[in-house]
């Protein structure tokens, strides 16, 4: 009986340490998340030929495929919200996407993003990313928020960096 006391009073002085880094890792895990689709979105645009633009809201990423022209050799058409939906990201409760930049310019100090405003990220069929409104070529990054942690936490904001010419991506703590 004793043993099973201590153990008892051992598992509840751990509890809020599971708690607390369970909340430290749903911003990073969501991070990774986003990189992974943009580098499976990377492969299948290289692969098909056809472009992907992931637009970008305050609570998902949908990912969308360009279409080709109607005759050969047209211009591919890009993709608007209306058209299939090829994957969603959706974000947990507890994250949000402060906003989308060019990289080498600070977070947002505002979100600029709702669930009907987008940002839009073209991953073209060579393989490269461009910030649709930007002049080319510029990659983009997306910053995110733990909404669960205090804002001194070294574990409040994470940001998705995706380079112009290579498409590589990339995870860092903000």
């Amino acid at each position: 009986m004793i043993v099973l006391a201590i153990v008892g009073v051992m598992t509840a002085l751990a509890l809020p340490s599971f708690n607390r880094d369970n909340r430290s890792r749903e911003c990073h895990d969501f991070a990774s998340d986003i990189a992974r689709e943009f580098q499976k979105a990377r492969v299948e645009a290289v692969s098909t030929r056809l472009g992907v633009r992931a637009f970008v809201f305050l609570d998902r990423v949908e990912l969308r495929p360009w279409r080709a022209g109607a005759t050969p050799g047209a211009a591919l058409i890009a993709p608007v919200t209306t058209d299939p939906i090829l994957r969603v990201v959706t974000l947990p409760a507890t994250v949000a996407i402060q906003g989308v930049t060019v990289p080498g310019v600070g977070a947002p100090t505002t979100r600029s993003l709702s669930t009907t405003i987008h940002a839009d990220i073209d991953v073209t069929n060579q393989g490269a990313a461009q910030f649709v409104g930007q002049p080319v070529p510029a990659g983009a990054t997306v910053f995110l928020q733990s909404l669960s942690l205090p804002s001194n936490s070294p574990d409040f904001d994470y940001r998705v960096d995706i380079t112009a010419l290579t498409g590589y991506v990339s995870v860092r703590a903000n």
